[in-house]
């Protein structure tokens, strides 16, 4: 058993392969990070340094809103930001989070075959449940207050759903949860009830 141990760490064929399949995933993951860095602090911050918004109250923003999700809408309103930069900064940060997860589960998805047979018994399963049936991906907009969005690109990564109309509704049912958030902060959710 050590010899073919040995036979395999020297093998150039399966050493090349496992390297190739490394490369390519460090490549895959690189270019998403760069992305992901681009939409979750770049564009906010640039939009902050135009706006002439401190650094820091937008880093607060960004990271309450890995933290809290459409729950930092709030905190961004109690550091006086505007009110429109904050639903910006916020729907940005969720963005990037949507796309990093989906490009982390196709690499996992594609590279794994545990995680390949459990996407075709979850698919499956999906299929015989009446709700997923009735409401299909639709069902995410109003899943996102519930669930958020770290569980729902799961949801329709395992479910098999385009991820074209996926990614958008995410981002409508976070737009519109962050947008009740936003009114109830600055107080005309409130005068309107």
């Amino acid at each position: 058993m050590k010899n073919s141990y040995i036979y395999i760490e020297n093998d150039s064929s399966v050493g090349r392969m496992n390297y190739t399949k490394i490369k390519t995933w460090i490549a895959e993951l690189s270019k998403m990070f760069i992305f992901w860095i681009i939409l979750a602090f770049a564009i906010p911050i640039s939009i902050s340094a135009v706006l002439g918004i401190h650094i820091s109250k937008t880093l607060s923003l960004i990271v309450s809103t890995f933290a809290l999700e459409y729950f930092a809408v709030p905190v961004g309103i109690g550091l006086g930001l505007d009110p429109v930069f904050v639903l910006i900064t916020v729907t940005s940060v969720a963005l990037s989070v949507v796309l990093l997860m989906f490009k982390i589960f196709d690499i996992v998805g594609r590279e794994s075959k545990r995680v390949s047979n459990f996407l075709s018994k979850s698919r499956e399963r999906g299929q015989k449940s009446k709700i997923i049936q009735k409401y299909g991906v639709y069902g995410l907009v109003p899943a996102v207050p519930f669930l958020g969005f770290y569980v729902c690109p799961a949801i329709a990564w395992t479910l098999g759903w385009r991820r074209d109309y996926a990614v958008i509704l995410i981002i409508i049912g976070f737009v519109f949860i962050s947008t009740i958030m936003l009114l109830a902060s600055i107080g005309i959710l409130g005068f309107i009830l």
